[in-house]
C-alpha cells in the first residue's frame, strides 16, 4: 500500500511539474516574440477620468485620476535617458483647475517630445494640458475644446421653507457663508463669484493660446468640438489615432526603432470594486470642477 502511495504522489508531481513547463515555455515564446529589443522608450502616459489633485481618487467618485501620479510618471520619464519621448493617451472630460494646471506646467518643463493623443475626449481640464504637448493628435470624431467656466452649486433654502426650517448664520466676514446651498445668493456675492470666474477663464484661454503660439480666447466660449472641426480652427495639429501619434513621436524623437514603455497606476481594491459599476454613460462636456471653500458646496468648472 505504501508503494502504491509513493507511487501515485511521483506521478501527480510530474504531472503538475509538466504543467508549470509547458505554460512557462509558452509565456516565454509568446513574450520574447513580441518584445522589441531596444534602447528606445517611447513612454505611454494615460490621462483618463476626472481630474483631481485628491491621491488615490474617491471611492465615491470612481473614474476620478489624481495630479500627483500622473506628474510623477511624467517627471520619470523626462529623467529616463532611455526614453526618447512621450505620448499623452487622453481619455478626460477634465476636472479639478489646479490639477490641470499642474500637470500642463510640468509637460512643459520636459526636454524631450511630448505627443498627446485625444482618443474620445479631451476636453476643458484635458484640453489644457494637451495643449502643454508639442503636438496633438485626435481622432475625427472626438470631443475636444470646452474653454469656459461655471460656477455652480446646490441650492436648498426653498426646500427648507416649505418644511419650515430656516437658515441662521453667525460670521464675521459679510462673504463667510458665501456659496452656501442654505440661501439665496446676494447680488453682491454674484458679482464676487463672476469675478472670481472671469479670472480662472482669463488665465485658462490665455495659457492655451500661449501654449499652442496661437490666440485661440474667440474659442474660449465653453463650446466642445469635433476633431475635424479642431483640426480647421487650429485646437490640434493632426487627425489620426494611434499609429499615427507614435509615428509622430517618432520622427520628433529621430529614431526609427522603439519599445511602448506604459506607465501603470497600481489600483486599490477600492477602485477595483468600484471600476465594475461605473462607466455605463458617454460622459460629454463635464468640465473641470474645483471646490472653492471647504465649508460649503459651491464648486467652480471650466467648461
Amino acid at each position: 500500500m505504501r508503494k502504491k502511495s509513493k507511487k501515485r504522489l511521483k506521478i501527480l508531481f510530474f504531472l503538475i511539474l509538466g504543467t508549470f513547463c509547458i505554460f512557462f515555455v509558452g509565456w516565454l515564446l509568446t513574450h520574447s516574440s513580441q518584445r522589441v529589443v531596444s534602447m528606445n522608450k517611447i513612454a505611454v502616459i494615460s490621462i483618463k477620468g476626472t481630474l483631481s489633485t485628491e491621491n488615490g481618487g474617491d471611492f465615491f467618485k470612481p473614474g476620478t485620476l489624481s495630479s500627483g501620479s500622473i506628474i510623477e510618471f511624467i517627471e520619470d520619464a523626462h529623467k529616463n535617458t532611455n526614453v526618447k519621448a512621450i505620448i499623452l493617451n487622453i481619455n478626460s472630460p477634465g476636472g479639478s483647475v489646479v490639477a490641470s494646471k499642474e500637470i500642463a506646467d510640468t509637460i512643459k518643463k520636459v526636454d524631450k517630445p511630448v505627443v498627446a493623443l485625444i482618443r474620445e475626449i479631451g476636453a476643458s481640464g484635458a484640453y489644457w494640458i494637451a495643449s502643454a504637448a508639442d503636438i496633438i493628435v485626435a481622432d475625427p470624431l472626438s470631443l475636444t475644446g470646452s474653454i469656459g467656466v461655471l460656477g455652480s452649486y446646490l441650492e436648498f433654502s426653498e426646500l427648507f421653507s416649505k418644511y419650515g426650517v430656516e437658515y441662521q448664520s453667525i460670521s464675521t466676514g459679510k462673504f463667510k457663508d458665501l456659496g452656501s446651498p442654505f440661501k439665496n445668493l446676494t447680488m453682491d456675492e454674484k458679482k464676487v463669484l463672476l469675478g472670481k470666474l472671469h479670472i480662472i477663464h482669463d488665465y485658462f484661454s490665455e495659457d492655451v493660446s500661449k501654449n499652442r503660439d496661437k490666440d485661440l480666447r474667440m474659442y474660449a466660449n465653453g463650446l466642445f468640438y469635433l476633431g475635424t472641426e479642431a483640426k480647421e480652427i487650429g485646437l490640434i495639429d493632426v487627425l489620426g489615432g494611434k499609429d499615427t501619434a507614435i509615428d509622430i513621436a517618432l520622427d520628433l524623437a529621430n529614431i526609427t526603432d522603439y519599445e511602448l514603455f506604459f506607465y501603470q497606476k497600481k489600483k486599490s481594491i477600492f477602485e477595483l470594486f468600484s471600476s465594475l459599476s461605473h462607466n455605463f454613460g458617454y460622459s460629454i462636456g463635464q468640465g473641470f470642477g474645483e471646490r472653492l471653500l471647504a465649508q460649503n458646496d459651491f464648486e467652480i468648472s471650466l467648461k
